[in-house]
């Protein structure tokens, strides 16, 4: 167990060892938020780079790509010929989706693809939430995450991890005012004052420091005083394995941004660009110097001002006006720059909306791109499959580990007719075996939708596998009941309507009317409104009525086709016998 001051001291060295890769971490974030100021002395202090920011450009659309697909867990069955067994094995494929769900794990696998591209990093830690009774993910900084060394680079979970962040003394103040009070060093602060947090995770802790005050010798004594590292927070780790998780991307030994080698080329062009904006207004507003004559004193009068129109004057010499030239090859210096940009960060001119002069069709064009794009999209895409297995790994841990023994129930997205499901985490849980895998990983969805359907109907692939692929899809289950009651339904109207055209069919007009009632009135479904009427009918035709009735009228339906009750048999008597020699013809 490491004391807070032990967790200091390694945070400190592991400080030290990553310095150089947070500053060009500093450098990327500086350049992806534009806040670049070009060094010239003739532009304004607070001048911004006039040219394309490409490296936000290629960010946000090779983060969109990576993300415009949502991965699929998949956990086997722990017999294959147990039916508890399987339905066990969906039920925790629905739960881990729910988990997901409620995470909103779309939207921060958005985030996490810029984090993963930008600073080649994507840190997230999973904790349980009392609120919810759920595990939820806590995205974290790259700039602020020290995580242990490992042998296994391709390892996504390391040993233990430190975070930093950063409150005001206000909120120290009222969340651990009495434990802070005269102890820890404070200085001189106002309600706003920055103090450094750090939160270190392991298997078998979790703590929670604060960084004193700086000592400034400026401050008297009293206000100097005070511990330099105090310890808030200290629980310890029920779930036994650590609950960060720190993919990194593939690189030959440390940690790179895929945009890391464009800025010293995003700056020189900017430069470039502002060299030029210079030499424009100077041409513009040229220098002007007064020459004198031989032999005569120079003297000013009126200074010429070509806007208002005003002369100006001058006695005893000449005015020289000194023209400036850009220099000819300076548009061909941006553009190739430009070019080389593109070439280093993979930013095709499509990432614009453009597209190369040495097109000329679709498919070189749709080539252009995948060569350029879908293996580093692949890539990405298999590094956060890697990093979410771990994870869920450890969501199931804190979910049995704080809500093990708990009956609790969640929404299954997407379904319509199931409401929620109940499961009891410890029973549910067998075993945190599963896979996680993008269902064709390098392919957005447009594309991803395309080659679906080229291989079903090459007969390559079946509808099935088809519908686990598509990302539009939650429950590929459900969706295969919905489409099989969609056919039957279908096939159910179709019949009505074909049998409805016959005048001696089943369905007379009053039939029909309760039918069409039934559904558009009532909102039944159709099978029920189907159901109903055919009870009517078989109700209609067992119960007999009086002779001459109306009930055994046929009305607008054709006689003996079952719209009408059958007669009641006649009653004993001469009436009765008469009317049955009548009927035999007697």
């Amino acid at each position: 167990m490491r004391t807070i001051e032990e967790i200091v001291a390694l945070y400190n060295h592991r400080r030290r060892i990553l310095g150089p890769v947070h500053d060009q971490m500093q450098a990327v974030r500086e350049l992806a938020r534009g806040d670049v100021i070009v060094p010239l002395n003739e532009l304004d202090a607070n001048a911004r780079a006039s040219v394309a920011n490409l490296l936000s450009i290629g960010l946000d659309q090779m983060s969109m790509r990576v993300a415009s697909t949502m991965p699929t867990p998949y956990f086997p069955p722990m017999k294959e010929a147990s039916q508890r067994s399987k339905d066990l094995a969906s039920l925790r494929k629905k739960t881990m989706i729910s988990f997901w769900d409620h995470n909103r794990m779309n939207m921060k696998l958005r985030r996490r693809s810029r984090h993963l591209l930008g600073y080649s990093t994507s840190p997230v830690i999973v904790k349980p939430c009392f609120r919810t009774n759920m595990p939820k993910w806590h995205l974290r900084n790259p700039l602020d995450t020290y995580a242990a060394p490992s042998d296994d680079l391709d390892n996504p979970v390391p040993d233990d991890v430190i975070f930093t962040y950063r409150k005001p003394y206000q909120w120290l103040v009222a969340m651990y005012g009495p434990m802070i009070d005269g102890k820890l060093r404070v200085g001189d602060p106002d309600p706003d004052t920055m103090f450094t947090l750090i939160e270190y995770v392991d298997a078998e802790h979790m703590v929670i420091g604060v960084l004193g005050a700086p000592d400034d010798p400026m401050l008297p004594p009293a206000q100097r005083a005070g511990m330099e590292v105090m310890e808030l927070e200290r629980v310890n780790n029920r779930t036994g394995m650590p609950m960060a998780v720190v993919p990194q991307r593939i690189t030959i030994d440390q940690p790179r941004g895929q945009f890391d080698d464009m800025l010293g080329m995003f700056y020189t062009r900017a430069r470039l660009q502002a060299l030029t904006e210079i030499a424009i207004e100077r041409g513009i507003f040229p220098d002007e110097y007064l020459v004198a004559r031989p032999g005569e004193n120079p003297e000013l009068i009126q200074i010429a001002d070509g806007k208002t129109g005003q002369l100006g004057i001058v006695k005893g010499g000449d005015l020289q006006i000194q023209q400036v030239n850009p220099g000819y090859k300076t548009d061909i210096a941006l553009d190739r720059i430009e070019r080389q940009e593109r070439l280093e960060g993979a930013i095709p001119a499509e990432f614009g909306g453009e597209s190369g002069t040495n097109i000329r069709t679709g498919r070189r064009g749709e080539n252009v791109l995948s060569a350029t794009v879908d293996f580093r999209v692949q890539e990405a895409q298999e590094i956060l499959a890697s990093s979410l297995l771990e994870e869920d790994k450890v969501a199931i841990a804190v979910d049995k580990a704080y809500f093990g023994n708990k009956q609790k129930s969640f929404f299954i997205p997407g379904r319509a007719n199931v409401d929620k499901a109940d499961y009891t985490p410890n029973k549910l849980w067998e075993t945190d075996f599963h896979h996680v895998s993008y269902s064709a990983a390098g392919s957005d969805v447009n594309n991803l939708i395309i080659g679906l359907g080229q291989r079903m109907g090459t007969g390559m692939m079946s509808k099935e596998s088809a519908r686990e692929a598509d990302p539009l899809i939650d429950d590929p289950e459900m969706e295969h009941d919905r489409i099989t009651s969609e056919g039957v339904e279908a096939a159910l109207l179709a019949s009505i309507q074909q049998q409805a055209a016959q005048p001696d069919g089943p369905y007379q007009p009053a039939d029909l009317a309760s039918l069409v009632r039934k559904v558009m009135v009532e909102n039944k479904s159709l099978f029920d409104a189907v159901a109903e009427v055919d009870q009517e009918a078989r109700e209609r035709q067992a119960t007999e009525a009086e002779q001459m009735a109306p009930e055994t009228m046929p009305g607008l339906a054709m006689p003996g086709m079952g719209a009408e009750q059958p007669a009641a048999a006649p009653q004993g008597g001469a009436g009765g016998l008469g009317a049955l020699l009548a009927q035999l013809g007697g």
